[in-house]
């Protein structure tokens, strides 16, 4: 009877149909097909893993007419026979077409003796996997799971096919990658990402100079597999991508990888295999396709997809424009609905968050106490005055450190207990790395903080949405990740004791501090405001002169009357020149350098950086941030003047002989 209701939903046919099973309209063709493995994918690998090449392991083949998103691979175990490698086509493709709700399939097999079996044309009998089946027992398995099992899931980095027990859809992203040469002469490569109409997730990036189309089309798919892994559970996702090879670009990396992104030769790393690495890593576990789709064609010379990600931000920006006016009044009250004076979240946290928890930097719950570590208390207080509120935070060591603590008015809007808390516990990280200290405790009584840090600043409800103020969680992440160790120790405060006192105290003196906004007054000086001319310097201190590259002197820099260093880089070339004045216990240096940037750099912009966390005005790392953070600390030993070598004169060309011409490595 099974057997029966079975043929009825399903029937197979080889190249040609046999007879008129049901016409094309009512049913959808599904090709199965399965290849044996060959003796070589027995072979053994440095690490004692067999190798997982799909040109080698025997694999089967779904393959829809009109469903491309259907399409999946499925890796077998070596034991397999050609035979039992088509029967498991069968197999899979019926769970296949169970999962996607069809009534009645056409499928196709190559195999004569597979299809004239399942047609009920005779019977046989084989080994699969090492139990003894007839056809008909086979599907009659199938059918009968077919009640409780609605899905399949694809595991690219395993050997077998997992069975789930619920359906999901394929969520499609479109990506491209592409690269110019701008009017300077640098090569500039970008890449977009489009998820649909008005999705707060498309965007157009830009890579670092001199990077290519292929880094920038690779660099779209890890982006789209990364922020669809910030999901829970990571969605089925369908990728279509301008890069050529997209369509076998993961059996690609499975083959790379096995050889640890080199060359076959082994004679260097592959192009790019940086970014296909982490496309490796990124895409075990998911249920992924990539497919090839150009985003633009000789008749449609015109970028589709950045068109696409270019229209939706301008109806975003559009519709920004049109709101009403609002008049003074209004938008006071409309600003002033995102400040408040209490944090309600605080009191659900302490439902779960102990008096006395510590966490560690990654979020652990520290069993027991350090008490030799330096320990620093965070505290808040905020006022209201006539609808205008306003907050105060401060830091408080014990031991005297850092003078014993600051007090600071919380200035970015919109003003709120939690922010400024987390404002207080950024700076307290930053005075730990200042005093050059390894080890901190930090003391605060925001159970709000310790619940969202326990739980890497994701709320567990059903959206998975972060905790508010995520930009302050990325800078004490990086500022964590540049000490040693971190506790966070959670206290309620007591304003009976001493220390409650102090605390309070700090925290209304922040509160009468002026309201100043971000300062970026650096950003206005100009080359002249940070050099002094060559007329005016002091007799005894050192001169030093560097040079940049892609000019026709010598990259590298030279102290007077010394032999010159050949080096290239900034800040890296400067951290040289600095650490070598500090070892000689130079009290002051001129450098005489011919990059604008360099000088504006260190001498306009460092200070900005540094109060930002060493992230750019959209909260992005800025570019060798460790090396500018040791250009800063440097620069607090020793006293520096600029000089610009705007105009290289005679003196600088003799100098310049002394550096080795500079040869890349």
């Amino acid at each position: 009877m099974v057997s029966r209701l079975m043929m009825q939903r399903f029937r197979l046919f080889s190249s040609i149909p046999a007879g008129n099973l049901f016409s094309e309209a009512e049913a959808s063709v599904l090709e199965v097909s399965g290849r044996k493995p060959s003796a070589s994918w027995q072979q053994i690998s440095k690490k004692g893993q067999k190798f997982k090449d799909e040109n080698e392991q025997a694999v089967v083949k779904l393959r829809w007419a009109n469903y491309a998103e259907r399409d999946v691979d499925i890796l077998l175990s070596p034991i397999e026979t050609l035979y039992t490698v088509e029967v498991k086509a069968v197999l899979y493709g019926i769970i296949n077409a169970i999962a996607w709700n069809e009534s009645k399939v056409r499928m196709k097999s190559s195999n004569e003796v597979v299809v004239k079996v399942a047609n009920k044309r005779y019977s046989a009998s084989k080994v699969v996997s090492n139990t003894l089946f007839t056809e008909d027992d086979l599907f009659t398995t199938v059918i009968a799971s077919s009640n409780s099992t609605n899905i399949y899931q694809e595991h690219f980095s395993s050997d077998h096919f997992v069975v789930g027990p619920q359906k999901r859809k394929f969520v499609r992203v479109e990506t491209t990658g592409y690269s110019f040469v701008d009017p300077n002469g640098k090569r500039v490569a970008k890449y977009g990402i489009y998820w649909g109409k008005d999705d707060p997730r498309n965007g157009i990036r830009t890579l670092p100079d001199g990077s290519t189309n292929v880094a920038a089309m690779l660099a779209a798919i890890l982006e789209a597999v990364n922020i669809a892994k910030e999901e829970e559970p990571p969605p089925s996702l369908l990728i279509y991508s301008d890069f050529t090879s997209s369509d076998t670009l993961l059996r690609d990396i499975s083959g790379y990888a096995k050889r640890d992104f080199y060359t076959r030769n082994h004679d260097r790393k592959l192009k790019n295999a940086e970014i296909l690495q982490e496309i490796f890593v990124a895409v075990q576990g998911l249920h992924l396709k990539i497919k090839h789709k150009p985003s633009k064609t000789q008749e449609d010379p015109i970028n589709r997809v950045t068109t696409a990600i270019l229209e939706s931000a301008s109806k975003k920006i559009n519709k920004e424009e049109i709101r009403p006016k609002l008049t003074e009044q209004e938008k006071k009250a409309d600003k002033g609905k995102y400040c408040r004076m209490d944090n309600p979240m605080d009191s659900i946290s302490k439902l779960e968050i102990e008096v006395g928890t510590s966490l560690d930097k990654t979020g652990n719950v520290v069993s027991k106490r350090n008490e030799e570590w330096p320990i620093v208390y965070v505290a808040v207080r905020c006022k209201e005055n006539k609808g205008f509120i306003s907050a105060g935070y401060c830091t408080h060591w014990p031991d005297g450190y850092i003078a014993g603590g600051k007090s600071f008015r919380y200035t970015p809007f919109p003003v709120t207990p939690f922010r400024a808390e987390l404002a207080a516990i950024e700076e307290a990280l930053k005075q730990t790395i200042d005093a050059d200290l390894e080890n901190v405790t930090i003391v605060t009584s925001s159970a709000h903080f310790m619940a969202g840090w326990q739980r890497r600043w994701i709320r567990t409800t059903e959206v998975h949405v972060p905790f508010t103020g995520k930009v302050f969680y990325d800078r004490i992440c990086d500022l964590c990740e540049r000490l040693k160790q971190v506790n966070f120790r959670y206290e309620e405060e007591n304003s009976e004791t001493d220390l409650g006192k102090e605390l309070e105290k700090k925290c209304i003196q922040g509160l009468s501090y002026a309201l100043v906004g971000k300062d970026k007054s650096e950003y206005e000086l100009e080359l002249d405001d940070l050099v002094r001319e060559k007329e005016y310097r002091q007799e005894g201190i050192p001169v030093v002169r560097l040079y940049k590259t892609g000019t026709d002197l010598n990259a590298g820099y030279v102290f007077d009357g010394e032999e010159g260093v050949s080096c290239c880089g900034s800040p890296s070339a400067l951290n040289r020149i600095l650490e070598e004045a500090i070892a000689r216990n130079y009290d002051a240096i001129i450098i005489r350098a011919d990059s604008e940037k360099l000088i504006k750099s260190f001498e306009a912009h460092l200070e900005v950086w540094r109060r930002n966390g060493w992230r750019n005005s959209q909260h992005k790392r800025i570019a060798k941030s460790a090396d500018w953070e040791k250009a800063w600390k440097l620069k607090q030993k020793i006293r520096l003047t600029w000089e610009s070598m705007d105009i290289v004169d005679r003196d600088d060309r003799m100098q310049n002989k002394k550096i080795p011409v500079y040869v890349k490595t």
